[in-house]
């Protein structure tokens, strides 16, 4: 008999891998050992037919597994005498941490069984689902390297940890009401908390609660007076509220299949779905009709929702302003105590903090808007790798950390904008576990151009070698990655901002990359941005610059001064900024363009988050399908003023611009194209959030010979920005910047 050893990595820990060998091992009559490494699953065999046995690890391995390679070789024969699982062996090498996966429908199931031991058990959990990357101190994933080492497995939990052919084998974070964690409010455990939770979201209250990587803020969503009263107390008047609520509603909904498909997988993401009948406040979306939806994807939700009255919950991050998540008791009442004064704890430690992921469903694949719990920290896999442990510390807004060794980006969880120093600390806290937990150390940290962003300033202070590479250029390598394209193409960048190599700001960009040489062949218009960054904040001033610079200002004013009451003095003074190039710097962000385009269409002049106006024109499209043809920005202002003045109303305005714009876009691209004589465009940038400009351009181009592509695992904006500075880390060859 030949004795082989394999090893396999991917997620293969924490997944039910090793009692899936076993069995797998047991019903083919074969003798050997599993084990855990630092360097995946180890197996020894011994087998006359080692293709077929590999074949069916690859065939059956468990649903959360993901295997990345498997490799054998024939060892000296050695003869087992049964089938055993070793303990884990900490050998090093380079390991992959599984994210945080929803309840599966078996553990579900349980807590919603009196006859079941785990009846009404808010932590229940098995290999097959739960906590992960949330409760992970250390790899290789094992009990004593999570925060469930606090808890000692009763004799009944203890068993099923130690049977081979129970779903709970090696299921780290394996507890029950008798040993593990619980919930706890106002002197209530267990689900006499829960039950307290309920009533008071039933009663119209606002409540604070503790979930998988972080808090949420709860209330009924079809309570108008509740939504209002949490919208006023988080100033957050038109921003969309994600919305929860249990499996069965969720297939109940006027959605897609491929949509409820997405809610309900086991990554569970909010997923953005147009479903203006849901029975839910008119409040939870006031810019649209689309409405964020995930399924209760804990056995703690599960039994809140149960508990309540109503189908719908609202389930927002639990956090100020630009502050990280609060991820225990100590911060959540510190933080949250303006919102409510009625938290729902738990006892179990969140090591890692992690918001919910977003995404969508595009041509009938998801299409990621935020990566966080689910899909963090899951590796892209790289065209190439120069072996090279690499960091990329990402950019300022929808910051990321990235780390890049053997072929693989780590990706870690959405960290959020550094403006806060909460914010900051979370970033160097996340950078400093993630280094410990892969076991990398960089040699190499790869930060934005921009000299002041904080995540700039740790690079250069990283004690390491620290090399800059522009934003846009970036974006552009982060969308090659996922896309496995290492040269010639061409890079359509649409962002709100990002330092250029001449100190202006730019954002509106087609990046040629070709044989090594990468070129910037073309840009939106070029204008002034009057009072620099806060330009962001006031769409309406940017509109100023457009009108003027594009000679629309004069016929327009009417039109300019009664839709966002602003006055002739102020407009005077915009404009006197813009021609003494007095706190002005020019840019050629496509997102300031849309903020002012949607000033123009919305009326919404000040932006009380990021992109406002730009979401609330999106919002408004009427899905007519209306363009006005292929004309450049210049010419589509002017198409947008004349709509207004001759009473059209504004759906259809929102519709056309739209529309018109990825239109030009894309002939855009289709002409550097084919003066190049490439096919291969990939898209990226905040602006490509916008799903209206996203769906518009994924339609087009199905009868177009060049291929766009989409990112298909990271979000398109900033927080790429790691992946790309990786990526480019490990590049192949010399990339020449001639610009």
């Amino acid at each position: 008999m030949s004795t082989y050893k394999i090893t396999v990595r991917g997620i293969v820990q924490g997944v039910g891998f090793r009692p899936f060998i076993y069995n797998l091992a047991m019903a083919g009559g074969l003798t050997g050992s599993v084990t855990n490494t630092g360097d995946g699953v180890v197996i020894h065999i011994n087998t006359e037919d080692i293709d077929g046995f590999m074949a069916d690890i690859r065939r059956l391995a468990p649903p959360l597994s993901v295997i990345t390679s498997i490799v054998h070789e024939q060892t000296d024969d050695t003869v087992f005498s049964g089938f055993t699982i070793d303990h884990t062996i900490n050998s090093g090498g380079l390991s992959f941490v599984p994210p945080d996966t929803a309840v599966c429908p078996a553990c579900a199931a349980e807590i919603l069984d009196p006859a079941n031991r785990r009846y009404r058990y808010p932590f229940t959990n098995c290999t097959d689902c739960g906590p992960r990357y949330s409760i992970i101190r250390d790899m290789p994933y094992d009990r004593d390297k999570t925060v469930m080492d606090v808890f000692k497995m009763c004799p009944s939990c203890q068993a099923e940890y130690e049977n081979p052919s129970d779903r709970r084998f090696h299921a780290q974070p394996n507890a029950c009401p008798v040993c593990g964690p619980d919930v706890s409010m106002d002197g209530l455990t267990g689900y006499a908390a829960i039950e307290r939770a309920a009533g008071l979201i039933d009663s119209g209250g606002i409540i604070a609660v503790k979930g998988l990587g972080g808090y949420h803020l709860i209330c009924d969503a079809g309570n108008d007076e509740a939504v209002l009263r949490l919208r006023e107390i988080k100033n957050r008047p038109d921003k969309p509220l994600a919305v929860m609520c249990l499996p069965e509603t969720i297939n109940r909904l006027n959605i897609s299949d491929d949509e409820k498909h997405l809610i309900l997988s086991a990554e569970a993401p909010i997923v953005i779905c147009d479903c203006p009948d849901a029975d839910v406040s008119e409040h939870i979306s006031p810019m649209s009709s689309s409405i964020g939806f995930m399924t209760a994807y804990t056995p703690l939700h599960i039994l809140l929702i149960g508990a309540c009255r109503t189908d719908f919950i609202v389930a927002t991050s639990g956090n100020l302003k630009d502050e990280p998540i609060a991820k225990d008791a100590e911060s959540a009442e510190m933080t949250l105590s303006v919102f409510t004064d009625h938290f729902l704890h738990h006892n179990r430690e969140i090591h890692n903090r992690c918001d919910d992921s977003v995404a969508a469903v595009v041509g009938g694949f998801p299409y990621i808007l935020r990566r966080a719990r689910g899909l963090a920290p899951f590796p892209v896999t790289l065209p190439v790798s120069s072996g090279a442990c690499v960091m990329g510390a990402g950019a300022h807004l929808k910051n990321t950390i990235a780390l890049a060794k053997d072929g693989y980006s780590f990706v870690s969880q959405y960290i959020g904008d550094l403006d806060h120093p909460d914010t900051c600390l979370f970033y160097e806290e996340t950078a400093e576990k993630m280094k410990r937990l892969y076991g990398m150390e960089p040699e190499t940290i790869i930060h934005d151009a921009h000299p002041n962003y904080h995540s700039t300033l740790y690079a250069k202070d990283s004690g390491i070698k620290a090399v800059p590479l522009q934003h846009h250029a970036a974006h552009m390598f982060a969308c090659m990655a996922e896309n496995g394209l290492t040269d010639n193409c061409l890079g359509v960048i649409m962002d709100g901002t990002g330092l250029a190599p001449d100190r202006s700001i730019w954002g509106g960009e087609f990046l040629l990359l070709k044989n090594g040489n990468m070129t910037r062949e073309a840009h939106l218009p070029t204008v002034a941005q009057p009072g620099m960054d806060s330009a962001a904040k006031h769409p309406a001033r940017m509109l100023i610059s457009y009108l003027f610079q594009f000679g629309l200002l004069e016929d327009s004013m009417d039109i300019v001064t009664s839709r966002l009451s602003i006055s002739d003095k102020d407009i005077a003074m915009i404009m006197s900024m813009i021609e003494k190039n007095i706190n002005c710097i020019q840019t050629s962000s496509c997102g300031r363009f849309f903020e002012s385009v949607g000033a123009l269409v919305t009326g919404v002049g000040t932006n009380l988050f990021e992109a406002h106006s730009a979401m609330k024109l999106e919002g408004t499209c009427s899905g007519s399908g209306r363009d006005y043809g292929s004309i450049p920005p210049c010419e589509l202002l002017s198409r947008v003023i004349r709509d207004i003045r001759t009473g059209i109303p504004k759906e259809e305005t929102a519709e056309a611009f739209h529309n018109s714009f990825a239109i030009w876009m894309f002939d855009r691209a289709q002409k550097i194209c084919a003066e190049h004589g490439i096919t291969d465009v990939v898209l990226s940038g905040g602006v490509f959030q916008n799903l209206k400009l996203v769906r518009k351009l994924n339609y087009i181009s199905h009868m177009s010979i060049i291929s766009l592509h989409f990112h298909k695992k990271l979000s398109s904006n900033d927080s790429c920005i790691s992946l790309g500075q990786t990526f480019f880390g490990n590049f192949p060859h010399k990339v020449n910047f001639l610009f």
